[in-house]
């Protein structure tokens, strides 16, 4: 009799093992998920910010080569402008600046 009774719990205790085996497998299934799910927005992440990196040197990339132009426009600029300057006018505003400086001074 004691030998049923033993036989009765192990089978109702292997019963109970089943039936959290299958809550284990559950369990374990959900895990897998949300691994899946953190690796998923970690390379979503990643991404983001591979093309963040890529667009903000193509930002600096067009502002370095509109700096360049200005520069090179400002250069040529002041260049031809002085090229054109003759040396009469030169001397004019020489003379202009000089006369300017006098009557500055006695007010001193």
């Amino acid at each position: 009799k004691q030998w049923y009774q033993r036989r009765v719990r192990e089978e109702k205790a292997a019963m109970e093992s089943l039936n959290l085996a299958g809550d284990i497998f559950d369990i374990k299934r959900e895990l897998v998920q949300i691994e899946l799910e953190a690796e998923y927005r970690r390379r979503i992440k990643s991404v983001h910010t591979e093309v963040k990196k890529r667009l903000d040197y193509q930002v600096e990339l067009e502002n370095t080569k509109k700096a360049f132009v200005r520069d090179h426009i400002v250069a040529w600029l002041e260049k031809e402008v002085i090229a054109s300057i003759s040396p009469e006018q030169e001397e004019a505003n020489i003379n202009q600046c000089i006369a300017s400086l006098g009557l500055l001074a006695p007010a001193q």
